[in-house]
């Protein structure tokens, strides 16, 4: 026995997949048919990511529990935007904006999975824009999106392609909306600890209004704040710009003793700070580039804005892992 295992299950009705890797206690449980949703990561016991408190939410609150896959992440401004001379016009599904993309709820078709000693439990799936006609209606690329999650020694890693097969340069803004969970009474004892370099000064309605600075929130998130210390909802959603080259930020969960490390690498160098107001977590967002950033007059290089070529394919990796921790 190899000591990993993926099992075929079910919740609230919903087909699951549950990675598991027996020696380190670590589980994880992903939703293919709701957005390859991951709605749970368990750790000896103890939940690292906010659970919905069923699938039926889960499906009409995709962007509020779990990992959500967003394309594009944030708003995008009256749900339309101009790119290389082509008028994009996407569903108002937070009137009168576009929100977080669909990805997050639609169906992806899962491709591969398994389990041995070499290559942990996984669960491989793709979602082909050329297989869903309503999408390329408003997004016209055949765009295919290639994603694996993978539980290997501790270590839940979610690596992906996003593949242009079209024949003009699309847009790419893509995101990922974690919840990371922490126990009713437990938020004055989580640290948030974030390499950021700046602030985005935003507008009344949350879109950049200014280049990144660094500030008082920068700072004590390099030195690690209590959650109970960030800003509150609404306005706790705070847009950073992240120190050059790859990227970890981690919670330290003090009444564990233990801490989560999120090592995002080198491909999302915005990060968005959210304290939701719904359930008892908080997400650290890695983006690709600001929210709304096709709509904004702000340089690429700082507000990551970029196109992916006809042929090109984009990669990336993310993993998060458990750690002891004794405080500093």
């Amino acid at each position: 026995m190899s000591g990993y295992e993926i099992i075929a299950s079910e919740w609230d009705g919903e087909s699951t997949l549950r990675l598991v890797d027996h020696a380190t206690g670590a589980e994880a449980e992903i939703i293919p048919a709701i957005g390859l949703h991951l709605f749970r990561f368990d750790v000896r016991n103890h939940a690292y990511i906010a659970k919905p408190a069923s699938a039926a939410e889960l499906r009409v609150k995709s962007s509020r529990y779990g990992v959500p896959i967003l394309f594009p992440p944030g708003r995008v401004k009256q749900a339309a935007f101009t790119f290389e001379g082509r008028e994009y016009r996407l569903p108002a599904n937070r009137e009168p904006d576009h929100a977080h993309g669909e990805l997050r709820e639609r169906p992806w078709k899962v491709v591969a999975s398994g389990a041995d000693a070499a290559g942990g439990a996984y669960v491989s799936a793709e979602f082909d824009f050329a297989e869903h006609a309503d999408v390329l209606a408003y997004w016209p690329h055949a765009a295919c999106f290639r994603f694996t999650y993978r539980l290997k020694d501790g270590t839940l890693s979610l690596s992906g392609e996003i593949a242009n097969r079209s024949g003009s340069t699309m847009p790419l803004s893509l995101g990922f909306h974690p919840y990371f969970a922490y126990a009713e009474g437990e938020a004055d004892r989580v640290r948030v600890v974030i390499p950021a370099a700046g602030e985005w000064p935003l507008s009344e309605d949350g879109y950049a209004a200014g280049e990144p600075a660094a500030s008082t929130l920068t700072a004590a998130l390099q030195q690690g704040a209590r959650v109970t210390e960030l800003p509150g909802y609404p306005g706790g959603s705070q847009m950073l710009s992240m120190k050059p080259g790859p990227q970890t930020c981690e919670l330290h969960y003090e009444a564990r003793g233990t801490k989560l490390v999120f090592d995002m690498g080198d491909r999302f160098p915005i990060h968005v700070l959210f304290t939701a107001p719904w359930t008892d977590a908080v997400s650290l967002e890695p983006y690709t580039s600001i929210m709304n950033v096709f709509n904004e007059p702000i340089k690429a290089e700082l507000s990551g804005a970029q196109g992916l070529a006809s042929g090109e394919t984009f990669a990336f990796e993310w993993s998060l892992r458990i750690e002891p921790y004794q405080g500093s």
